[in-house]
């Protein structure tokens, strides 16, 4: 049995990243098993290439769900109890330099490594 998703690494609501990683799980999980699956026979060890090459991104992507969630949506929502926002330096800065400014968005939307359906 093969788990991807969140039923491998139940993932925040935070940007709404379950289903993109879903996706990948299942494409870097066809890549590696394909031809073993063809040929009849799956090993412990294949699986658990699957699991070494999902782990490293989905933990880098609950890190940084985790940092999303304290430094912007809570401060937010402190905000609009206090009815004052206050924006970080650090926010502010980051938001400034466009190729940092990109990187989130670029790596909700694309994984913290691009995989590709290969041949």
């Amino acid at each position: 049995m093969l788990l991807i998703g969140d039923a491998a690494h139940a993932m925040s609501p935070v940007g709404g990243l379950g289903i993109n990683y879903a996706v990948q799980d299942a494409v870097v999980a066809g890549n590696l098993l394909t031809k073993p699956l063809l040929d009849g026979r799956v090993t412990t060890d294949q699986l658990r290439a699957v699991q070494r090459k999902r782990e490293w991104p989905v933990r880098i992507i609950h890190a940084f769900q985790t940092q999303l969630q304290k430094r912007v949506i809570a401060t937010a929502l402190r905000a609009q109890e206090q009815k004052t926002l206050h924006i970080s330096w650090f926010i502010r800065v980051f938001t400034r330099i466009p190729f940092l400014r990109d990187v989130p968005p670029r790596m909700m939307a694309l994984g913290v490594v691009r995989v590709r359906v290969e041949n």
